[in-house]
């Protein structure tokens, strides 16, 4: 049986940028988004997250310290830039033929990890020589399964 790398299962649009405050406030003008949920994960990433309907949108904004992963996609203004597109990972086992399905395609993911216990798990697939950008994976289970709850709806 063919293992392909899943394209279902569509949650997220996230953006990089430089600067946090102008990216949303130039988000929110054009496209109505009034209400963010923002976090700092560590010294090189603040965050800002809002769902428009079912679809969330994430706006990395990083600073020194940054992998390429990310400096690589800001723009030289406070433009926002598509960086990735999230896909969900139902469970454990969906997580597995993920695994079997990327090490299978040959394709790279320089940004992968868990935490969490292993309940959130996330890989960044290096798409970019087929759709021009990263695609996101991320697996949430147990206590993880709420971690977007408090993001606002607008």
């Amino acid at each position: 049986m063919a293992s392909f790398l899943p394209l279902t299962d569509f949650y997220q649009f996230g953006f990089v940028a430089r600067d946090l405050d102008a990216a949303t406030q130039q988000l929110g003008a054009r496209y109505g988004i009034t209400r963010f949920r923002r976090k700092r994960a560590n010294e090189w990433m603040e965050s800002a997250h809002a769902y428009v309907g079912a679809t969330m949108i994430e706006i990395i904004a990083v600073g020194d310290g940054a992998p390429a992963l990310y400096t690589d996609y800001l723009s030289d203004d406070s433009t926002a830039r598509l960086h990735h597109l999230g896909y969900r990972v139902a469970d454990a086992a969906a997580w597995d033929n993920l695994e079997e399905a990327l090490a299978a395609s040959g394709l790279s993911a320089p940004f992968k990890g868990a935490v969490m216990d292993g309940h959130l798990r996330y890989a960044y697939v290096d798409t970019r020589a087929d759709l021009g950008i990263y695609t996101e994976y991320v697996c949430l289970t147990g206590p993880a399964a709420t971690m977007y709850d408090d993001i606002p709806h607008n």
